[in-house]
């Protein structure tokens, strides 16, 4: 954390002013307040187990899946990974699986239901003529044998030429491919009246689906076990707006914590080894409750970033593992007496700490004021010129 001398010396750096000479931004008439970034994610891993029967058609070794008694109180141990990808489990409640002999249907094969068993189904002795289809197939007779008086036209379009009618014998009035008998034998039964059925191809049984024509089904009580990756993104500042985020980068002096267990953070003892960028990381090993952590007094940052994430770290239903990823950056923001529009903003990092300049509310609202009375102004000139 920066002391409030080499936040002011960042500030008169920024002003380009001498680091020794501390006249054009003096420590009388500054006001510093500081103010933590909080980055990261909490991912849960959830896990859901629900139990139920399982069917399989034919016979199966299960001889490969786990065994339980109590689902609930299986053990299944936790993820290395909380955010590992969505996975199941499945097991076997012991003594459950039984095989049987299936009772509707022999050696698994059933009468067919098209046909009823009998291996055929009735087809029609004749066809319509597919050059006339019935109609007009005779323009003297219409293929009843018997002449009309009057011939009946010739349909419109028709470009295929008329044959001798075989019912009445009328020259060039049949349809060529009945000769005016305006139907055929049935290329399927041949005109029997009959044709094998073309679900059992005519062998009167089709195979079972339920047992999926084996004869035999094995049922059993199924536990499953599905463990899938729940994320919560944290992204919080204290006292500054969301786009304070937007004024640091990666090479800040970002401290990092990085915990896994079932616990919220920081155990007690906390320890801060090598880190990323300008800050420091923390790897935490050991699961302890936020209200055991004794010794977070020492680190002020670490321990606001606790009570920040503290809301967030209760337990949901089924959750078996966590991970809290976090990064936070302690900000300072300056305000000065004798720089009133102005609100310097410091961010440390390596090898000097940062300054953003942003405007002070008190100058933007001046410039709000400044723009309404310009609009005004407009408007009342408009009117006038109206």
């Amino acid at each position: 954390m920066l002391s409030d001398d080499d936040i002011l010396a960042a500030v008169r750096r920024g002003l380009g002013a001498p680091g020794a000479d501390d006249a054009a931004f003096p420590a009388a008439g500054a006001h510093i307040t500081r103010h933590l970034l909080v980055a990261g994610e909490i991912v849960r891993c959830v896990e859901t187990r629900t139990e139920g029967t399982a069917f399989h058609a034919g016979t199966r070794d299960l001889s490969d899946l786990p065994e339980y008694d109590d689902l609930d109180r299986y053990p299944v141990p936790p993820p290395a990974d909380p955010g590992a990808a969505r996975s199941t489990l499945r097991l076997v409640r012991r003594g459950s699986v039984a095989a049987h002999a299936c009772s509707t249907c022999t050696n698994g094969r059933k009468p067919c239901a098209r046909c009823r068993g009998a291996g055929d189904v009735a087809c029609r002795t004749h066809v319509p003529c597919a050059g006339c289809e019935g109609r007009l197939c005779c323009l003297a007779c219409e293929g009843t044998g018997k002449r009309a008086r009057e011939a009946a036209d010739r349909p419109q379009g028709e470009t295929a030429s008329r044959v001798r009618c075989r019912k009445c014998g009328a020259d060039d009035a049949a349809c060529g491919k009945c000769r005016g008998a305006g139907r055929k034998k049935c290329g399927v039964c041949g005109g029997t009246a009959s044709r094998p059925c073309p679900d059992c191809a005519g062998g009167g049984t089709v195979s079972h689906d339920f047992c999926a024509g084996t004869g035999r089904y094995v049922e059993w009580t199924e536990g499953v076990v599905v463990r899938e990756p729940v994320v919560d993104t944290v992204e919080e500042s204290s006292d500054l707006p969301a786009r304070a985020f937007a004024w640091t980068n990666e090479a800040d002096a970002w401290n990092r914590v990085d915990h896994v267990g079932e616990d919220a953070f920081p155990p007690d003892g906390t320890d801060a080894g090598s880190g990323s960028g300008a800050g420091t990381r923390t790897d935490l090993t050991e699961a302890t409750d936020l209200t055991e952590a004794t010794d977070l007094a020492q680190d002020t940052d670490l321990a606001e970033v606790a009570a920040r994430l503290k809301p967030r770290l209760g337990f949901r239903d089924g959750e078996v593992a966590r991970r809290v990823r976090v990064r936070y950056l302690s900000l300072a923001r300056v305000t000065h007496d004798d720089h009133p529009d102005r609100v310097y903003v410091v961010i440390p990092g390596r090898p000097a700490p940062r300054v953003v300049t942003v405007r002070s509310p008190r100058r933007a609202w001046r410039l709000a004021a400044l723009a309404l009375l310009v609009l005004v102004a407009v408007v009342a000139v408009s009117r006038l010129l109206a």
